[in-house]
C-alpha cells in the first residue's frame, strides 16, 4: 500500500531520531516510498537525508548518486526550496569532493567537475569561498602530494571562514594533516592545542585531529601526551565505521613506536576493515599501517604467529603480512591511474618504510608481558621415562601402547595424550587391516579379547583427546567393546562423544541401560559424566549418587582417580574431616596431577586466610612443581592464575596485574583461553580499581573480542565460559557507564542479559545482569527499567541469591519514582524494608538464607532505605516531609561509624531549610558540613555543601554574600577546581 506525505515526514523524522550509524537503510526505504508517490519534493528530501546518513556509513560513494537528484531540483529553484535546504545542499557538497576523491572508481573528471559546480553554485549563493577553497586544497595534495598543495593550502588558509566552513575542530584537523605531511609538527601541535581548548560539540572531535597528529607529538618528545591520547581516541574511533583512516593513523604509530603486542590487538580487532573500509584509501592506509608493523614481526623468526579477528580464521603473520603490503600497493596503484600522478604510491611507501619513532610508555597492556615478569617453566612432557618424546613407540605392540595411554591419562598432561593420540591415529589403519573380529564375544579367545579391547582403548582415547567429536573414532570404539562383551563402556563412550557434540542425552534410558550390564566404575563414571553437563543442582545429585555407588565396596584400581576427583569435589562431609589426606590416600604416586594441584591451591587458599602469606606461595609452588613434572602447561598455568588472585587479594596489585598479563599472554600462546580471559580480567578490574579506567576497558574489550578456537565443548563448558564473558561484560559496562560512554555501555549490558537469559545462562547470572541493565536505563527509560529490575528480582529469588535481592529491590525504587510517581516509589521503599526484615528473620531459621546473607548489614540498609525516602520526598517538591524523615537521621548514620553518610544527610537537609527560606537553619548547617567534611579530607564533599548555600544566595540577588559563603566555607578564591 502507498504511503502519504504525512505518513513519510513522521517517518523521516523517526529516522532522525535514530543513531547516525543506523540511518542508511531507512533513507534508502523512504526514497523508495517518495518514489512510489511520486512527490518531487519529498524525493529531494529523502534524498538529501540519505545522502547525509551514507555519510557515516563505510558506504561513502554511494552518497554521489542520490545528490545527483538533490541537485537537479536545487538547479531549478522550486519555491518549496527553504534556506535550511539550500544550507544542507551547500553543506553536503563539499563531501562530493573531499570523501569521493578517495575512491579510485570515481573519475577524475567528475571530482573536477563537481568542484566546478560548487564553486558555482556558492557564487550564485551568494557564499564566500572558503569551503570552495578548501575542497581544492584537498584534491591537489591527494593528486600530487602535499608539498605541491602549499599554494592552495594557503589560498584556503588565508579565506575568511564562513557558515558553510567545517567546525572548530575538522578544519585544524585538515591542517593538522598537511603540517603533519611536511615535517611541521610544533604547527600540528599548536592545531591540536586549539582543538583540544575548544568547545566544539562535533562527533569526530577531539579523536580526528588527535589520530592525526600522534606521529608528531612522538616526534616531538611527548610519548607520554601521545600514549594517553591514543588511548582515549582511539577507543573514540575504533567502533565507527567511518573512521577506518583515524584507525589507520593510530596503528602506523603503534607500529612505528615497537607496540608490536598492542599493534597485534589493534590490528585482529580492525581487520575487517581493510576489506570493508569507509573508503577504499582509508583502506589502502589501514593495510599499510598493518604491513609496517608486521614487517619487524616476520623478520625477528616470528611469521608463524596467528592473528585472530573477530569471526575469522587465524591468519599468519607472514601470511597477512604479504597480503596487506599487496593489497595497499595495488589500491595505491589505482589512484595513480585515475589521477595520472604518483603521489598515492609514493604516500604508501611513505608509510611501509617510515623510520622507528620512540617507544610509547602504554605500560603493561601495549608491552610483551612475558618480558616483565618470569614465568615459571612450560614443559610439555612428563619426567614418566615411558611417556617423554624421546620414548620409541614404534616397536611398543597394541596391549603396550594401551598401558602407556593408561598410564598417560592418570599420570600426564594434556600434551603427551594428544602426542601418544596421534601416534595411534597414524598406527591405526595397519592394525585395523590385520583384525579379526569374530562375531560373538563368546568366540574370542583371551590373547584376541585382550588385544581388541586394547585397540578399543585406544580408539576411545584418541576420541577423548580429540579437541573436536570423533563420530568414527568413538562409533568404533563402541563396537568394539560390545564386541568384547563391554556394552557399558560402549555407551559411555557413546556418551562422552554425544555431549560434546552437543546432543541431547536420555539421562534416566541411559543410566538405566549401564547400570544394568555396568560395573560399580561405569555405574559412577556415567553418573559422574552426565554431571558435567548438567544443571548445578542436578549436578551434584549426580556426583552424590556416583560417591554412594563407588562407597559400596572395594574399588577396582582405574575408580580410585574418580573417587578422589568426587571426594575432592563434594559439598558435605563429616566435621574435622581431612578431606586433603582422605584424598591422597585414593592416589597412587604421581597419579592424578589436576587433582594434586587443585589440592594445593586449596591448601594455599586456606594458608592465605590464617594469614600464612609465605606458606600460601609455598603450597602454589608445589603445586606448580606438579603440573611440570605431568608435563602440563595448562595446570602450571592454572597454578599461576591462581597466585596473581593471591597476590590481588593480598594487598600487591601491581605484581598482580604484572603477572597476570604475563599468564594470559603465555596462555593464549597455547590457546588456553580460559585461563586468558580470567587473567586479563582480572588485570583490568585491577587497572579500574587504581583510576586506570581507559586501559581497563581496552583491556576487556580487546579480551570481549577475543574468538575462542572452534572446539567442540559441552554444555557444562559452555556456561563456564558464559559466566567468564558475564564477568568480563559487567565490568566493561560499569568501566564504560564512569566513562560516559553511555550508548557503549548499554549495548555491553544488553549482551550481557542476553547471554545471561539464554541457553547458556540461568537465573543465578541473569538477575546480575538484568539489574545491570535496569540500573543504566533508569534515567532514559525508567518504564523498562522498572521491568527489568522485577525480572532481575525475580531471578534472585528463584536463585537464592537473597542478598541480591534486597539489593534489586532497593534500586529499582528510583525507576519506579520516574515511571510512576511518588507514591508507587515509597510503596517500593516499603516493600525493601519489610522484605529486609522479613530476610533477617528467615536467616535466623535457615543456614541456606543465613550464609547468602552473612555479609548483610541489616541496620546500615535501614537507614539507606530511609534516606532514600527522604531523597523521593525532596525530588517530588514536598520539602516539609523530607525534613521530617531526616530528622535525626544523620546521629543515625554516625552511631553506625558511617561519617560520610551522616554528612550527606545534613547536605540534604540544609538544603531543604533553604528551599522553605529558613535561611537561619540552613546555611549554618551547610556551613558545619563544609568544615566538618574538610576535617575529615573529603574537599568534594565540603564544596557541594559550600556550592549549595552560594548558589542560594545567589540566586537570591547576594552575590556578595555567595562570594563570601563560599570563601568561608573553603577558603578558596571562588571558583571551584
Amino acid at each position: 500500500m502507498t504511503v502519504t506525505r504525512a505518513e513519510i515526514d513522521e517517518l523521516m523524522e523517526v529516522m532522525s531520531d535514530l543513531p547516525e550509524l543506523e540511518r542508511a537503510a531507512p533513507g534508502a526505504e523512504l526514497v523508495r516510498m517518495a518514489d512510489e508517490l511520486g512527490d518531487v519534493e519529498l524525493r529531494f528530501r529523502t534524498r538529501l537525508e540519505l545522502v547525509e546518513a551514507y555519510h557515516y556509513t563505510a558506504e561513502r560513494h554511494r552518497m554521489f548518486a542520490p545528490f545527483v537528484y538533490v541537485l537537479q531540483q536545487y538547479d531549478g529553484a522550486p519555491s518549496w526550496l527553504t534556506p535550511s535546504d539550500r544550507f544542507r545542499v551547500l553543506w553536503a557538497h563539499k563531501w562530493m569532493v573531499t570523501l569521493l576523491t578517495d575512491h579510485p572508481q570515481v573519475p577524475l573528471e567528475q571530482l573536477e567537475t563537481t568542484l566546478e559546480g560548487m564553486r558555482q553554485r556558492y557564487a550564485l549563493a551568494g557564499e564566500d569561498l572558503a569551503p570552495v577553497l578548501g575542497c581544492a586544497f584537498v584534491l591537489q595534495a591527494h593528486r600530487h602530494g602535499a608539498a605541491a598543495a602549499d599554494r592552495e593550502f594557503d589560498a584556503w588558509r588565508r579565506a575568511p571562514r564562513t557558515s558553510l566552513s567545517d567546525c572548530d575542530g575538522c578544519e585544524p584537523t585538515t591542517r593538522i594533516m598537511h603540517h603533519a605531511a611536511l615535517g611541521r609538527h610544533e604547527e600540528v601541535r599548536d592545531e591540536l592545542m586549539r582543538v583540544m581548548r575548544g568547545d566544539i560539540g562535533c562527533s569526530e572531535q577531539p579523536h580526528s585531529a588527535i589520530s592525526e597528529s600522534l606521529a608528531s607529538l612522538v616526534e616531538l618528545g611527548d610519548v607520554e601526551g601521545a600514549a594517553s591520547l591514543h588511548r582515549s581516541a582511539y577507543r573514540a574511533c575504533r567502533r565507527n565505521p567511518a573512521a577506518t583512516g583515524e584507525v589507520a593513523r593510530h596503528l602506523h604509530v603503534l607500529a612505528r613506536t615497537g607496540a608490536v603486542a598492542r599493534g597485534l590487538e589493534v590490528l585482529a580487532e580492525q581487520l575487517d576493515a581493510v576489506e570493508r573500509p569507509s573508503t577504499p584509501a582509508a583502506g589502502m592506509e589501514l593495510a599499510a599501517a598493518a604491513a609496517r608493523l608486521l614487517e619487524p614481526v616476520v623478520a625477528e623468526g616470528d611469521g608463524d604467529l596467528p592473528v585472530r579477528g573477530p569471526g575469522r580464521t587465524p591468519e599468519r603473520v607472514a601470511d597477512l603480512l604479504v597480503r596487506l603490503r599487496e593489497h595497499a600497493i595495488a589500491t595505491a596503484r589505482r589512484f595513480d591511474q585515475r589521477n595520472g600522478t604518483t603521489a598515492v604510491s609514493e604516500r604508501v611507501h611513505a608509510m611501509l618504510t617510515a623510520p622507528a619513532l620512540p617507544p610509547l610508555p602504554l605500560g603493561v597492556v601495549g608491552a610483551a608481558p612475558t618480558t616483565a615478569v618470569a614465568l615459571p617453566a612450560l614443559p610439555d612432557e612428563p619426567e614418566h621415562p615411558e611417556l617423554r618424546r624421546d620414548a620409541d613407540l614404534q616397536d611398543v605392540d597394541v596391549l603396550g601402547l594401551a598401558e602407556r595411554v593408561s598410564l598417560a591419562r592418570a599420570t600426564a598432561g594434556r600434551p603427551t595424550c594428544e602426542r601418544l593420540a596421534a601416534h595411534w591415529e597414524a598406527r591405526r589403519e595397519a592394525v585395523l587391516v590385520g583384525l579379526a573380529v569374530p562375531a560373538t564375544a563368546e568366540a574370542l579367545p583371551p590373547d584376541t579379547a585382550a588385544h581388541l579391547r586394547a585397540v578399543a582403548d585406544l580408539d576411545a582415547f584418541a576420541a577423548w583427546s580429540s579437541p573436536e567429536p570423533r563420530p568414527v573414532l568413538t562409533a568404533s570404539a563402541a563396537d568394539l567393546y560390545r564386541r568384547v562383551g563391554d556394552g557399558a563402556e560402549a555407551l559411555l563412550a557413546e556418551l562422552l562423544d554425544g555431549l560434546r557434540d552437543g546432543r541431547a542425552v536420555d539421562a534416566p534410558r541411559l543410566l538405566g541401560q549401564v547400570d544394568a550390564v555396568g560395573t560399580r566404575g561405569q555405574r559412577a563414571r556415567a553418573r559422574a559424566r552426565l554431571a558435567e553437563d548438567a544443571e548445578p543442582g542436578r549436578a551434584r545429585e549426580l556426583n552424590d549418587e556416583a560417591s554412594r555407588i563407588l562407597a559400596d565396596g572395594p574399588l577396582a584400581p582405574e575408580d580410585l582417580r574418580l573417587a578422589a576427583h568426587l571426594r575432592l569435589h563434594a559439598e558435605t562431609g563429616d566435621a574435622g574431616q581431612d578431606v586433603p589426606t582422605e584424598v591422597l590416600t585414593l592416589l597412587g604416586d604421581a597419579e592424578a596431577p589436576d587433582i594434586r594441584v587443585q589440592l594445593e591451591l586449596e591448601r594455599a587458599s586456606s594458608d592465605a586466610a590464617e594469614g600464612d602469606l609465605l606458606g600460601a606461595h609455598g603450597r602454589l609452588d608445589r603445586a606448580v612443581e606438579l603440573g611440570q613434572r605431568a608435563g602440563s602447561p595448562e595446570l602450571v598455568l592454572q597454578v599461576e592464575s591462581s597466585r596473581c588472585r593471591l597476590l590481588a587479594d593480598t594487598g600487591e596489585a601491581p605484581g598482580a596485574e604484572a603477572r597476570a598479563l604475563a599468564v594470559a599472554s603465555a596462555a593464549l600462546t597455547l590457546d588456553l583461553h580460559e585461563i586468558v580471559v580470567d587473567c586479563r580480567t582480572l588485570a583490568a578490574f585491577l587497572m579500574a580499581r587504581h583510576g586506570r579506567e581507559v586501559e581497563a576497558i581496552e583491556l576487556a574489550e580487546a579480551t570481549l573480542g577475543l574468538p575462542f578456537p572452534a572446539h567442540a565443548v559441552t554444555a557444562g563448558h559452555r556456561r563456564y565460559r558464559a559466566g567468564q564473558r558475564l564477568r568480563l561484560l559487567d565490568l566493561a559496562a560499569e568501566l564504560c557507564a564512569v566513562l560516559e560512554e553511555s550508548d557503549r555501555a548499554l549495548a555491553l549490558a544488553r549482551e550481557a542479559v542476553d547471554l545471561a537469559t539464554g541457553p547458556d545462562g540461568g537465573d543465578a547470572v541473569a538477575a546480575p545482569a538484568l539489574g545491570r541493565l535496569a540500573g543504566l536505563l533508569t534515567q532514559g527509560d525508567a518504564v523498562e527499567a522498572t521491568r527489568l529490575y522485577q525480572q532481575a528480582l525475580e531471578a534472585a529469588v528463584a536463585s537464592g541469591q537473597h542478598g541480591l535481592a534486597l539489593v534489586v529491590r532497593r534500586e529499582r525504587v528510583t525507576a519506579r519514582l520516574h515511571a510512576d510517581g511518588l507514591d508507587a516509589a515509597l510503596l517500593d521503599v516499603q516493600d525493601a524494608r519489610r522484605a529486609n526484615e522479613e530476610a533477617m528473620v528467615r536467616a535466623s531459621v535457615d543456614p541456606a538464607v543465613a550464609a547468602d546473607l552473612s555479609d548483610w548489614d541489616e541496620p546500615l540498609e535501614q537507614l539507606t532505605l530511609t534516606t532514600l525516602s527522604a531523597r523521593l520526598h525532596a525530588s517530588a517538591g514536598d520539602h516539609e516531609q523530607a525534613l521530617t524523615v531526616l530528622d535525626g537521621l544523620a546521629s543515625r548514620w554516625t552511631a553506625i561509624g558511617a561519617d560520610g553518610n551522616a554528612l550527606e544527610t545534613e547536605l540534604l537537609r540544609g538544603s531543604m531549610l533553604l528551599d522553605l527560606d529558613r535561611e537561619g537553619d540552613g546555611l549554618p548547617t551547610l556551613a558545619e558540613v563544609a568544615e566538618r567534611a574538610s576535617e575529615l579530607g573529603w574537599p568534594a564533599l565540603a564544596q557541594a555543601a559550600a556550592g549549595t548555600g552560594a548558589a542560594w544566595l545567589d540566586e537570591a540577588g547576594r552575590p556578595e554574600e555567595a562570594e563570601a559563603f563560599w570563601l568561608r566555607c573553603t577558603g578558596a578564591d571562588g571558583q571551584e577546581d
